[in-house]
């Protein structure tokens, strides 16, 4: 299960820029128009959920246990890439 603790934190530093790259595109279209900025970003963030349980799905042979640490560790580097850049940039909306 070692494999998987390094995995998961790859993971977390992934969607922690992934995070980050999302709020701050979201950011920037929504200066230019609110609902394109929000689609936009709900359509982006499916994606990138989608293309991650695909490749997961592809790459890995993990168990069922291992696999909720995945799933909680790209949870949790999500949410702070995000809360930690809205601290950051404090937009103005």
């Amino acid at each position: 299960m070692a494999p998987v603790h390094w995995l998961s934190a790859g993971v977390l530093a992934l969607n922690t820029v992934i995070g980050v790259a999302l709020v701050l595109g979201v950011f920037m279209f929504m200066e230019r128009r609110i609902h394109l900025g929000a689609f936009g970003g709900l359509f982006v963030g499916a994606a990138v959920i989608y293309v991650e349980a695909t490749m997961g799905e592809r790459l890995l042979q993990v168990t069922v246990g291992e696999m909720k640490l995945l799933v909680l560790a790209a949870a949790f580097g999500a949410v702070l890439g995000v809360v930690g850049t809205v601290l950051t940039v404090k937009p103005e909306l």
